[in-house]
C-alpha cells in the first residue's frame, strides 16, 4: 500500500511540473496589455511618468517553469547619451492578469522624442491594435499576432510627413511589420519588409 501511495504522489508531482499552462492570450495581446499597464502604473504614481512619454520598445517573452508567471514584458525607454535607459519588467499569467512589475535600477531618462499628438505608449498601443484587429483577415499579420517578440517606436517620415513608425518583429518569420500612424495616433498604413 505504501509503495502505491509513493508512486501515485510521485506521478502527480511530476505530471504537474511537466504540463505547461496554455495561454488564453497571444504575445501581441500581452504587448497591448503592457501599454494599458504602464498607463495604470503611472496614474497610480508607482512608476515614473517618463515611461509614458519616453517609451521606446516592448519585448515579450514566454516564461518557462515560473508559474504562475507566463509572460514577461520588458519595456525600454529612449536611449540616453550615456548609460542604460530606464527599463521596466512586467509579468502576466497565461490569461493576461498582471502579477508584478519591477523598475530596473540604474537606468537614466533618455531624450524626449517630442510626440505632439499623444504619448509614445498610446502610439504603440494603436499600432498593436492593427495587429489584433487584422490577424484573422490577413494571414501575413498572424505571425505577429501569435509570436510577437518586440514592438519598437521611432519618429519617421512617410511621403514627406512626420509620422510615428512602429516596427514589430516575430519569432515566426524573418519579415518585419512596419505600422505608420499620424502623430495623433491614427493609422496610416502598414507594410511587410522582407
Amino acid at each position: 500500500m505504501n509503495q502505491f501511495l509513493i508512486i501515485a504522489l510521485s506521478f502527480l508531482s511530476v505530471s504537474s511540473m511537466a504540463i505547461p499552462a496554455t495561454a488564453s492570450i497571444t504575445n501581441a495581446k500581452a504587448a497591448e496589455l503592457t501599454a494599458h499597464r504602464i498607463d495604470r502604473l503611472v496614474s497610480l504614481s508607482k512608476i515614473d511618468q517618463t515611461f509614458l512619454t519616453h517609451f521606446s520598445t516592448v519585448e515579450i517573452s514566454v516564461l518557462t517553469n515560473q508559474a504562475p508567471a507566463y509572460y514577461k514584458a520588458h519595456v525600454t525607454q529612449t536611449q540616453p547619451d550615456q548609460g542604460q535607459p530606464m527599463q521596466l519588467d512586467i509579468t502576466y499569467d497565461e490569461n493576461g492578469k498582471p502579477l508584478s512589475f519591477l523598475v530596473i535600477a540604474g537606468g537614466a531618462v533618455g531624450p524626449d522624442m517630442g510626440w505632439t499628438g499623444v504619448d509614445s505608449v498610446t502610439l504603440t498601443e494603436n499600432a498593436l491594435h492593427f495587429v489584433l484587429e487584422n490577424s484573422e483577415k490577413d494571414p501575413r499579420v498572424k505571425p505577429f499576432y501569435n509570436n510577437l517578440t518586440s514592438a519598437h517606436l521611432i519618429k519617421g517620415n512617410l511621403n514627406g510627413q512626420t509620422v510615428a513608425s512602429v516596427q514589430i518583429l516575430s519569432s515566426e518569420t524573418t519579415q518585419k511589420l512596419n505600422i505608420y500612424l499620424t502623430l495623433d495616433g491614427v493609422f496610416i498604413s502598414a507594410e511587410f519588409i522582407p
